[in-house]
């Protein structure tokens, strides 16, 4: 009886670091993080690109943000491994997007004071949207450099992905304690 009460306690002991692992999946389910995020360097800059949502829906306003790096090499030998990198105090960008090759949006340019801007954008065709970033004055002799990026733009999903994945991971939960109940009812015959 005792040894009984003992391995009961073991299964549960056991069963609960993944239930309480399951516990962030329930309450906060997304779609993959880095489907609309995108960086890319050129000479010593770097612009990093995001979307909030993950995946935007078409003629549904989202977050669009943008990140400017600067990428300084070490003056050493001893840090030459390690870059630093950094924001910069300042920029200025423009932005042009299009869809299936044709200019359907612009952001004037303007000029930021930090190195992070974010703005509310909406797109009004599903698909893939390619996003030109440029970046002015940094370039060699302060020249523009065009950052490219692809976002994608869809329907498919709306707001029931996160709902799906929830359910997905209640699921998992009910059938494992349902399996561990219904095992501690059956006796084996000897």
């Amino acid at each position: 009886m005792v040894i009984g009460i003992t391995l009961t306690k073991i299964h549960l002991l056991a069963l609960l670091p993944i239930i309480f692992l399951m516990f962030p999946t329930v309450n906060y389910a997304s779609a993959h993080n880095n489907l609309n995020s995108d960086d890319q360097t050129i000479g010593n800059y770097e612009v990093q690109v995001a979307t909030d949502p993950e995946i935007p829906e078409a003629n549904h306003p989202f977050k669009l943000s943008f990140r400017v790096l600067n990428h300084q090499s070490a003056s050493d030998i001893w840090n030459s491994f390690n870059t630093q990198i950094s924001e910069v105090s300042g920029f200025r960008m423009g932005v042009r997007i299009y869809y299936n090759d044709q200019l359907v949006g612009t952001i004037p340019v303007q000029s930021f004071s930090k190195g992070e801007w974010s703005t509310e954008y909406t797109f009004h065709e599903t698909g893939n949207h390619v996003v030109d970033v440029d970046l002015y004055d940094v370039g060699p002799n302060g020249k523009t450099l065009t950052f490219t990026y692809n976002i994608t733009v869809l329907n498919v999903f709306g707001n029931i992905f996160p709902y799906i994945i929830s359910s997905g991971g209640i699921a998992f939960i009910v059938i494992v304690v349902w399996a561990w109940i219904t095992r501690k009812k059956v006796k084996p015959k000897h």
